[in-house]
């Protein structure tokens, strides 16, 4: 057995709430899951729409709530997220022992691979795991792949990929995308739609509770630990 993690962010580091989301596929799955939302996708006209939780208009609000039907009926999949308020970096610790990357991006390593760690379940620790990971612009890149790749056990495979190319992607940045928005309090009403929909999905008024449901399928953690 293998596992594959596709893993996106909402909001800045140090900037409100940052979030890491991410989605825990059986890797036997991968395939099956990308061809149902692709055909999910064609169903509705969108085949060669990218789906983006910032980009939400009121014309994809039936194809983001379809998806978030579709993920509540993929039981290889399981969404878990970690919130972490600004007040948790302190980036001033890595300014003087770093030569490559800014304290900036180091804050952000740690982050994804804390949020990676604290989310594997015992036994998914030892299994092969298979990283991608939303492409984002960075001055090292090669960096983080090789940090995530040493600091998370049992890594076979990282990649930092385009979510064109990935449906699975486009479902963690909707997901965590709606956490984020819900924390801050949108109210534009594509996106207030969407998550709203979510949230009776999952039996709650609040990200912050906790149901039967969201511990088996849907996992929010706010980050109450030391600073980063």
């Amino acid at each position: 057995m293998a596992l594959h993690i596709f893993g996106d962010e909402s909001g800045q580091v140090g900037g409100g709430h940052f979030l890491i989301g991410l989605l825990f596929i059986d890797s036997k799955s991968v395939a099956g899951y990308e061809k149902q939302l692709r055909e999910l996708k064609v169903s509705q006209g969108f085949l060669e729409s990218e789906l983006h939780y910032n980009a939400l208009s009121p014309h994809k609000v039936v194809l983001a709530k379809s998806i978030i039907d579709w993920y509540f009926g993929a039981t290889e999949a399981v969404f878990k997220c970690t919130v972490v308020p600004a007040a948790a970096f302190d980036v001033r610790k890595y300014r003087d022992n770093l030569r490559f990357i800014s304290a900036d991006e180091m804050s952000y390593n740690i982050i994804y691979k804390s949020a990676i760690v604290y989310h594997l379940e015992t036994e998914e620790r030892d299994l092969n795991k298979v990283l991608i990971v939303d492409r984002k612009d960075k001055a090292r890149p090669d960096e983080f792949k090789d940090f995530l790749c040493t600091n998370i056990p049992s890594v076979a495979d990282m990649q930092e990929a385009d979510s064109r190319d990935h449906n699975l992607l486009q479902v963690v940045d909707l997901l965590v995308g709606c956490v984020n928005g819900d924390i801050n309090g949108v109210q534009k009403f594509a996106k207030r739609t969407v998550i709203d929909h979510l949230k009776v999905r999952l039996g709650v008024t609040d990200f912050r509770q906790r149901n039967a449901y969201t511990k088996e399928k849907f996992r929010v953690a706010f980050w109450l630990g030391k600073k980063l």
